[in-house]
């Protein structure tokens, strides 16, 4: 009975740490990207001040934003954009409205690019006008 339970235990380790030893082997680092944006913005209800921030993803459809300096940082639900961009560089995109800037979109490469819910419809016509694009570099980005 002991030993069982002792193979299943392994069995359970091996299968929780064997895409990170992969990842390791491969000499493959998780995808990051860099940013420094150059003024303050929001994303959803919070204010961040300008600065270099950290933005990884965390799962499926998860980002973590985080300030290179200080403690702000934020978990982010985005969804896909079906939109293959023709832009191949890493960065975020912002929509100005009311003389405040609101993270819209993150693309890591050409064909991988996220959006903030609620940058739908209502806003596509302001989004166009007063769309601002921070270039950003993406370390493990293919």
């Amino acid at each position: 009975m002991k030993s069982a339970t002792f193979v299943s235990c392994v069995t359970l380790a091996l299968l929780l740490v064997a895409p990170w030893l992969d990842a390791q082997t491969r000499g493959q680092a998780p995808a990051k990207i860099t940013v420094d944006v150059p003024f303050d913005f929001m994303v959803e209800q919070v204010m961040f001040p300008a600065g270099n921030y950290t933005v990884r993803p965390l799962q499926d459809r998860t980002f973590y934003l985080q300030a290179g300096h200080g403690r702000a940082s934020v978990s982010i639900a985005m969804e896909p954009i079906h939109t293959p961009s023709g832009n191949r560089a890493a960065r975020l995109i912002f929509a100005e409205e009311n003389g405040h800037y609101h993270l819209r979109e993150l693309w890591m490469n050409s064909a991988t690019g996220v959006e903030v819910p609620g940058a739908r419809l209502e806003h596509l016509h302001a989004v166009r006008e007063s769309r601002v694009e921070v270039p950003a570099s993406c370390t493990a980005c293919e």
